[in-house]
């Protein structure tokens, strides 16, 4: 047979199905992305931002907290509020609330509450007879030591297999976390208004311990959720 000529050669060569590229020798262009680029996929492994892990324990801690202080029939809030006025007794009622930057409103009502309950006493200030100050009651003082001790109950289990030189470490790192989100140690940004619970003054009127949303009343002859039923 003949050899085939430069110009044949060349057509059988264009004609030719190009070469395969395995996925392993191809998969460096396909898969590769580069840091600082459109379209990069960097960071961390799913489920391990700081941000998420803290966001997911704090909802999870948040939710068995306030289960935890329905055993003694208080809220978050009132718990945080009785631990303040325990920790200095004869403050007015003006002080704790700019303490716990609660507003005055919110402050009458869970104040009224608590006092109701026989957990919490107003006294009038020894040189101000305008003023009331804030004293525990000898009831409050046994609910609050009962609800400090299902906290610290849910902070063993918290930190349990941590040893004592790691959890302070832990406590000095989330500490460093909230500085660098501006938050005041010690003092919880939901403590006004509960957690979960609306705003008194976002369109609620405060009664006890609950917020109850104004409601306008149904037109007359309208017929009532007590009669739709029947």
């Amino acid at each position: 047979m003949p050899p085939k000529n430069d110009a044949e050669s060349t057509r059988i060569s264009s004609a030719s199905p190009p070469r395969h590229v395995s996925a392993e020798t191809s998969s460096d262009d396909r898969g590769t992305h580069h840091p600082g680029t459109a379209g990069s996929r960097d960071g961390p492994p799913f489920g391990r931002a700081v941000g998420f892990l803290l966001s997911q324990l704090g909802f999870e801690t948040a939710r068995r907290f306030g289960g935890l202080m329905s055993e003694v029939e208080l809220e978050p809030r009132q718990f945080a509020l009785m631990r303040a006025i325990a920790a200095d007794e004869g403050r007015s009622q003006n002080e704790v609330a700019e303490s716990l930057h609660i507003p005055p409103s919110s402050m009458v009502a869970v104040i009224d509450h608590l006092e109701g309950r026989g957990l919490v006493e107003r006294k009038l200030h020894p040189t101000d007879r305008r003023s009331r100050v804030l004293h525990m009651t000898r009831k409050g003082d046994e609910v609050l030591a009962r609800a400090t001790e299902l906290a610290m109950g849910l902070e063993t289990t918290i930190c349990a297999g941590l040893p004592e030189q790691k959890r302070q470490a832990l406590l000095e790192m989330l500490a460093q976390v909230a500085d660098n989100l501006g938050l005041q140690r010690g003092l919880h940004p939901d403590t006004s208004s509960g957690h979960g619970r609306p705003h008194w003054t976002e369109g609620s009127e405060p009664q006890g311990d609950v917020t109850t949303p104004t409601r306008t009343p149904p037109p007359a002859g309208a017929p009532t959720s007590r009669g739709a039923g029947r």
